[in-house]
């Protein structure tokens, strides 16, 4: 055959002449990947063996790289190997030009897809949303094309795994933050248009709370955390306080002698009113201290003073509270309707004050939103359980005898907060919040912590409502103040565990299901450890580039100090070590999907199942740990929540291998280390079998129960779950349960079909997303649409 007259059809159906250097210059590139070089012959000898195989003149680019693979196979499978997943990419990158144009005239027709409902928390179909979503795949493609390194880029195009949060990547931007709202209270802080001086009531300290969280939410791109919210606010309680006090005290005193001696009164309620919890000696001695001073106030009309300064300050501290919750579901930080992911952590202040502002929070939070009282989606709540502090045995035994006397607060226990524990199931039975953090959990404890510390907040630890744990710290102190997380990128287990079993099928000759299994294994675990240093080093590369932000690219997060470290930059300096206090996390997903793919069986009944998801999360540990000593960093295990990435591998796995039962049979893949939504499964078992992965997965972690029917019927059940979490060594759970609203009539309650009460189909149905709530569901990609639909629940 003349090559001189071969017509090569490219891709677009254009021809063009043969060129034999194409063919030459590719397999070249495939040895050179390889490391083989000074193979001049055999690469000549291989391109002859293709040229062979012509049989026309004309011939697709296709077909010539089909026969480049198998004349590669046949002498150099390993350089084959290179040129497959080379020629794969390509073919991805060429995907991802006609691709760009379909997403956005999918973005323009507000098509109801995956990538318009990739985040639940956005409006993507209002004009805003829109150019968020235009921005945040435009930005996506130049963040692979231009500042992921190639193999990073490949292997998440691939869907070996997922770069979380890409549109963000050239902003340099942290993940989240956990505030020192103390720090920021007392000194103040700056924004664009001005400076903000420390509050005086507690209406202001709760304003100025939101404020803070809708302003740095445009310097990250993630979520926004109070640690010790009721320790932060008890402040402005106090301040309140005084505030009627001495307004009572001048009016009294105007009343008996048409004048007011202002001064010495403010004198002497500084020196001894100290809380809102004054007793009649203390009182008393109020009175006595006034009438040193000249003016004269009897105990009895003192009492009444107090008592309605008190009165004063819980109803200013409830709405308060009320303008909280309402402004964090109302603020729009973001286009697309976008609130702030807040979430706030509480339970532990054991004062008066601390005590009223949860007090308070937590009825505001029953009573919901609006005039039906719709269940508040933000902020994410955690309660922080502690032993002796909000809860004790003797007092949950004591309780339990006599539950009804006990929510209903007339029982004393031990632990100052336990009655507040109690509440705090009482509203979750409502209100799907609060979570429930376990302070005493032997990873979440730290020495310094002291009882009879007024700051012991700093030595708790505190989450994103998310799941997201910033807690021990190589580059500082143990705590979560000041300090988020840089960055994460999700394994795809299941993956790792069908290219294993694959191997172990072909390499096992003997066929024993035992021997196969075996070698399955070995071969996971090793992919597991070759992945994590993979995504350790995509991390490292990332953290690299955040370090060379300019600290005034984060005015509000590095001038206010809510970084700790930033305040003592100068605005043209990179922030370099300062992000060293951040963590970076190493996630997966699909743990049960894994275990399916080794032994056909989840590790939720399966001991086998069970011992190697637990020994391969170990295994990224053990990549973590000798990165952390390697970079002095803080590297952390992460317990992956996937909301738009649930779909995304799936999907990609799906075309790869098929549909094999149990593993890609579903639109999703089931998060980190949970067991399968939809395998029946009691409380106790579950909580049994997943608590332990908490103690390995130091980034971040959850364990959710599904309940059904109406659990505010049942606090008592809530109760015992949160004790079995708190007994079995649960980091941080969560009860679900159906919190079901009638749009039309306002009813509430678990609506199956039709409302009970006027047959409207029109029905708000709240449930939880990723950590946090969401009214509707059309709102949700297609594949956590299809894996709520798929829990089951437990018993």
């Amino acid at each position: 055959m003349n090559y001189a007259e071969i017509s090569i059809v490219k891709r677009d159906g254009k021809k063009e002449d043969f060129s034999i250097s194409k063919i030459k210059n590719a397999i070249t590139k495939a040895f050179n990947a390889t490391g083989i070089t000074n193979e001049d012959k055999l690469i000549a000898d291989i391109t002859m063996q293709v040229i062979a195989h012509f049989t026309s003149s004309t011939i697709s680019v296709e077909a010539i790289q089909d026969l480049v693979e198998k004349e590669l196979m046949k002498v150099r499978p390993e350089v084959a190997k290179k040129y497959i997943i080379y020629r794969e990419w390509r073919n991805t990158e060429r995907d991802k030009k006609t691709q760009m144009k379909h997403i956005m005239d999918g973005i323009v027709a507000i098509d109801k897809n995956d990538i318009n409902l990739s985040n639940a928390n956005m409006s993507s179909h209002t004009p805003a949303g829109q150019m968020m979503t235009f921005a945040s795949e435009v930005t996506k493609d130049y963040t692979y094309r231009y500042l992921l390194p190639k193999r990073f880029a490949e292997a998440h195009q691939l869907g070996d795994i997922h770069i979380h949060d890409l549109d963000y990547y050239p902003t340099k931007t942290t993940t989240c933050i956990q505030y020192d709202m103390d720090d920021l209270f007392e000194r103040g802080f700056r924004t664009k248009n001005g400076s903000i001086r420390t509050p005086q009531s507690i209406q202001s300290y709760a304003t100025l709370a939101t404020i803070i969280f809708q302003t740095n939410q445009n310097e990250q791109h993630g979520g926004q955390a109070i640690p010790a919210f009721d320790f932060f606010m008890a402040k402005g309680v106090y301040k309140s306080f005084i505030k009627h006090l001495m307004s009572g005290i001048d009016f009294y005193i105007s009343l008996l002698t048409n004048h007011t001696q202002h001064a010495e009164i403010k004198e002497c309620v500084s020196q001894h009113v100290s809380s809102i919890d004054t007793d009649s000696v203390g009182r008393l001695k109020l009175c006595q201290a006034l009438a040193d001073a000249g003016v004269t106030i009897e105990l009895p009309a003192m009492n009444m003073i107090f008592d309605k300064a008190y009165a004063q300050t819980r109803k200013d501290t409830h709405q308060a509270m009320e303008g909280f919750i309402h402004n964090l579901n109302t603020m729009h930080s973001r286009g697309g309707n976008q609130v702030v992911f807040s979430s706030i952590n509480y339970g532990t202040d054991t004062s008066a004050e601390g005590r009223m502002v949860i007090e308070e929070l937590l009825k505001a939070t029953t009573e919901g939103l609006g005039s039906r009282g719709e269940i508040p989606v933000f902020p994410i709540q955690i309660f922080k359980v502690k032993d002796g502090v909000s809860y004790s045995d003797e007092d949950y035994k004591r309780a339990m005898e006599n539950f009804e006397e006990a929510i209903d607060g007339n029982m004393q226990f031990n632990a100052r907060n336990f009655d507040l524990f109690l509440k705090a199931c009482r509203t979750t039975a409502k209100a799907l919040f609060p979570n429930f953090m376990f302070l005493d959990t032997p990873y979440n404890t730290n020495d310094k912590w002291q009882a009879n510390d007024p700051k012991r907040y700093r030595y708790e630890l505190a989450t994103m409502g998310c799941r997201t744990r910033v807690y021990e710290n190589i580059a500082g102190e143990k705590s979560s103040l000041g300090r988020g997380n840089l960055s994460f990128t999700t394994i795809n287990m299941p993956r790792l565990a069908m290219e294993a079993r694959i191997k172990a099928e072909n390499m096992e000759e003997s066929g024993n299901k035992d021997a196969i299994e075996q070698k399955a294994k070995e071969y996971f675990i090793e992919s597991v450890r070759q992945m994590s240093c993979l995504v350790a080093d995509q991390l490292y590369t990332r953290y690299q580039y955040q370090r060379t932000a300019l600290s005034r690219q984060f005015p509000f997060m590095m001038g206010n100090d809510v970084w700790k470290g930033g305040a003592a930059l100068e605005p043209n300096e990179e922030v370099g070590d300062v992000l060293r206090s951040g963590t970076l996390g190493i996630g997966f997903i699909g743990g049960h999907n894994a275990m399916m793919a080794l032994y056909g069986a989840g590790h939720g009944h399966n001991t086998q199942a069970w011992n190697t998801l637990y020994e391969a999360v170990q295994e990224i540990n053990k990549v973590a740990e000798e990165y952390k000593a390697k970079y002095q960093l803080n590297y952390s295990v992460l317990a992956t929540p996937a909301e738009g990435l649930s779909g995304r591998f799936t999907r990609i796995d799906r075309r790869k291998y098929g549909i094999i039962p149990g593993v890609t049979d579903k639109d999703y893949y089931v998060n980190s280390f949970h067991v399968d939504v939809k395998e029946p499964i009691s409380i106790m078992d579950k909580v049994k079998c997943e608590a332990p992965f908490h103690a390995i997965t130091k980034g971040g972690h959850i364990t959710y129960v599904e309940l059904d029917g109406e659990a505010q019927k049942n606090i008592k059940a809530v109760a015992k779950i949160v004790k079995v979490m708190h007994d079995e060594g649960i980091g941080y759970g969560s009860i679900n349960h159906p919190v079901d609203t009638c749009h039309a009539c306002g009813y509430k309650g678990v609506i199956y079909d039709k409302c009970p009460v006027c047959q409207s189909e029109n029905i708000l149905r709240m449930r939880r997303i990723t950590g946090y709530l969401t009214g509707d569901l059309n709102s949700w990609n297609s594949a956590k649409r299809a894996e709520e639909k798929d829990r089951v629940k437990h018993h």
